[in-house]
């Protein structure tokens, strides 16, 4: 097991498998984004080539391939183990059955589902009705096989006879969503019956869900059906969330960088036709309201977000509900609108117009412009009751700016379309403000030395000593009586290390083979030093004075830390002799107090 994660570690570049998530950007050496694991503005999340490592300074998370997987996909070491096997292209019966666990059954009923429903779409006589039935709503025969979209047949166990003979149990059938169990408990049918299936991928590319459209391939009504709804959606399942998910991600995902915009949609024909128009970075949030981990999926692209909704209440009010998400966020966001009255959604327009699609996805308004204007249509501004209206509908929404420039000029746009004096409006986002939400705040990872506390000290000149670690034998002269059990360790361990005649280029890995790398949290910990060092000191600075003037400050610091705690010790001490009245003690003490307060005015 240990040679096969290693193999895979030699096959899949760290930095590569990052920027499959992530908009990562070289900084020195090493490759930072922000953190996808907590909200910033300031990226602190740092990739390093050199030590196939990932470490966040804002979140303290950190480690290698494996964890990095197992967090961005919230899967445990089996899952991601088998997700990394198939980027390295090593084949997952190399590995141990025994890693074969509950999600991997799931996605593995998930993928031969598809099958089954492409199976039917392309082949029964029933398929045939739906694939004509989506030709001629505008889509290629080329774009359904790219999307994989199937058909379930009018069947109530067609689905699960297929499964199941393919050694599935109904229990795994009903747990990948795919069944229903009967109300008497006498068994399960296919959740999915006469619908065209729209498989929903996760970021790896593997079927996790599927939404159905519903399609009567029979001329008449079937008597005792009810007529079901229109759409139907895997429920949440092991390995399907709808909070997370945004279809069609997976294919959109390089082209989002690259344009580094995102245009969210309502639908999955929205999404399809889209990309078959050549507006590759569309994707839709699967019939449910734009969430807060929707939008962190969205972050690791671009911060740049462009809603495009159909051209009616219901397509403005789904606008509306991830704007406030969304700002708090800091997204740039956008509206698009289909604003043609013979095309009620953007599949529509792509049918009608094709590839024009792509100058219609560029025509960006401001959502607050938007939103100004739409308020300004619903109601006159003229008016007093006018006025009172609009403020209200545009000015929560002003309010979630974190830009105060923006927050001001947005202020003016509406002041001068209400004819309304600034500071009025200003007042009445003041009175508002107690009801919003605060925005999300970013981390800062670099403490102020000068106030940082004995731990963040002596964390800083370990990190100090990967880059010079000539400095340690003068460290431990200097601090041989004020350093703390583990930093005495340590220094040793550099001093042995500086000893070895053999020793490698890098300190990191000789501290990784002695027992210190085991002391303190083993690898990440070093690992992380590491990664600090290198952002503070680039290569170039490694031999300056800077250092040594870092070094001295340091020390000289960790001094006064370890005389100021012994100084409030011998006052404490002072108190209680006073107390028993002890006056030899007494005399003996204040001479200590002393001593070590003059070590503090050299």
């Amino acid at each position: 097991m240990v040679n096969n994660v290693d193999k895979i570690k030699e096959k899949v570049d760290i930095v590569e498998l990052i920027s499959g998530y992530l908009k990562l950007q070289k900084a020195g050496v090493n490759y930072k984004a922000n953190c996808p694991f907590h909200n910033e503005k300031t990226p602190s999340f740092t990739v390093s080539v050199e030590r196939q490592f990932w470490y966040c300074f804002g979140c303290a998370r950190g480690g290698d391939h494996f964890s990095f997987v197992q967090e961005i996909e919230g899967v445990d070491f089996p899952e991601a183990l088998r997700i990394l096997a198939r980027k390295a292209g090593i084949e997952l019966e190399q590995f141990d059955r025994s890693f074969q666990n509950a999600k991997t059954r799931l996605l593995a009923v998930s993928e031969l589902a598809v099958k089954f429903f492409q199976k039917q779409l392309w082949k029964s006589n029933s398929g045939q009705k739906a694939l004509a039935y989506l030709t001629n709503r505008g889509l290629k025969k080329e774009t359904v096989e790219d999307f994989k979209l199937g058909f379930a047949p009018d069947s109530w166990q067609g689905l699960i006879d297929f499964l199941k003979n393919c050694s599935f149990r109904d229990q795994e059938i009903f747990e990948a969503g795919l069944s229903v169990r009967r109300e008497n408990a006498s068994g399960y049918y296919d959740r999915f019956r006469s619908r065209i299936m729209f498989p929903i991928f996760d970021l790896n590319g593997q079927a996790v869900g599927f939404t159905g459209r519903v399609f009567e391939t029979r001329p008449e009504p079937v008597e005792g059906r009810e007529p079901g709804a229109k759409y139907i959606n895997t429920p949440q399942t092991l390995i399907y969330d709808k909070s997370r998910i945004l279809y069609g991600l997976q294919e959109a995902k390089m082209s989002i960088r690259s344009q580094d915009k995102c245009l969210l949609m309502e639908g999955n024909m929205d999404v399809i036709m889209s990309h078959q128009a050549g507006v590759l970075n569309a994707v839709a949030s699967s019939g449910t309201a734009l969430t807060e981990q929707h939008l962190k999926t969205i972050r690791r692209y671009t911060n740049n977000l462009d809603l495009c909704f159909d051209h009616d209440a219901a397509g403005q009010q789904a606008t509306d509900r991830g704007i406030g998400l969304a700002l708090q966020q800091d997204f740039n966001l956008g509206v698009v609108l289909i604003d043609d009255p013979a095309c009620k959604d953007p599949a529509d327009y792509v049918q009608q117009y094709g590839a024009k699609r792509q100058d219609k996805a560029k025509e960006t308004r401001s959502i607050f412009d938007f939103h100004i204007e739409t308020a300004c249509q619903q109601f006159d501004p003229a008016t007093a009751n006018g006025k009172k209206v609009i403020a209200q509908k545009v000015l929560p929404l002003i309010g979630k700016i974190t830009s105060a420039v923006e927050r001001a000029h947005w202020i003016g746009e509406l002041a001068f379309r209400l004819q309304t004096k600034e500071d009025v409006l200003n007042k009445e986002l003041e009175a508002l403000a107690g009801r919003w939400p605060a925005p999300l705040a970013g981390t800062s990872a670099s403490p102020r030395l000068a106030e940082a506390g004995p731990a963040v000290l002596e964390d800083y000149l370990l990190s100090l000593l990967m880059i010079k670690p000539d400095l340690a034998r003068q460290a431990e002269q200097s601090l041989i009586s004020f350093c703390s059990a583990k930093v005495k360790l340590f220094l040793g361990t550099f001093i042995n290390y500086l000893n070895e005649a053999n020793r490698p280029a890098n300190p990191v890995d000789f501290l990784l083979q002695t027992a210190a790398g085991e002391a303190e949290a083993g690898k990440m910990y070093w690992e992380k030093l590491y990664l600090g060092a290198q952002e503070r000191w680039p290569a170039p600075a490694a031999n300056s004075r800077e250092l040594q003037t870092e070094f001295t400050f340091i020390i000289n610091q960790l001094q006064k830390r370890n005389v100021t705690a012994r100084l409030a010790e011998l006052e404490m001490a002072i108190k209680q002799a006073e107390k028993q009245k002890d006056k030899k003690l007494v005399v003996s003490l204040v001479g200590e107090f002393q001593k070590t307060a003059d070590i503090l005015k050299h």
